[in-house]
């Protein structure tokens, strides 16, 4: 019979490795970026660097007062419209900890966390993420989520949406970009998909339908 100490011995050593982030290798050529444009202005972008991702933060107009800023990938989109609440919680698939020391033991999305908070009202800065993937098969992926800006208090200033700006096409992928489905979306939020599929479907059936005429 399992003893009750055994199962919770199991259980913490599942908690750790769940905790710890893999250093990622697998990102492809591609760069994404987040355009802010209301209460904050600049970019934030993703871009893949031998398998990793380096990231180049550029962040101006930010308040006078309510600092040091936090800054974080989180797991949803900017909704239509533009709520920060809407976006949810830290991009956090290996159940890391804000609290923790090591890079690999905190949020995936934890940027401030991991690179440092703003200090002042601007940032410019670069840095390698051994932790975010580029990868849309990655637990770790970013792409159309959002980054959201934060006062120390974690009050949210504002958001952005991740979206892709560049992909190597001779990169397998199976993101909804090489499904024939396209996203368009803002800083505020609001998204349309394009569906290409469709398109192709109709004019293969009207083909089909001249040739029978």
């Amino acid at each position: 019979m399992v003893s009750i100490r055994y199962i919770g011995q199991s259980l913490s050593l599942f908690r750790l490795a769940l905790s710890a982030a893999p250093v990622q290798t697998n990102s492809p050529d591609a760069t994404y970026v987040a355009n802010f444009t209301s209460r904050v202005e600049g970019s934030i972008s993703f871009s893949a660097t031998n398998g990793s991702v380096l990231v180049d933060v550029n962040l101006s107009n930010l308040p006078s007062s309510g600092g040091p800023f936090l800054y974080h990938i989180h797991q949803l989109p900017v909704p239509s419209d533009g709520n920060c609440t809407g976006t949810a919680g830290h991009l956090n698939p290996y159940n890391g900890s804000e609290a923790a020391t090591s890079p690999a033991d905190k949020e995936v999305g934890d940027l401030s966390g991991k690179h440092g908070r703003i200090n002042g009202q601007s940032l410019q800065t670069s840095y390698i993420d051994e932790y975010l993937s580029l990868n849309d098969n990655d637990p770790a992926f970013i792409g159309n989520l959002s980054v959201v800006v934060h006062y120390a208090n974690t009050t949210r200033i504002a958001c952005a949406n991740i979206t892709e700006m560049f992909a190597n096409s001779s990169q397998p992928s199976t993101s909804r970009a090489s499904q024939g489905q396209f996203s368009v979306s803002s800083a505020g939020g609001g998204a349309g998909t394009f569906n290409s599929g469709f398109l192709m479907v109709v004019g293969a059936f009207f083909g089909e339908l001249g040739l029978l005429i």
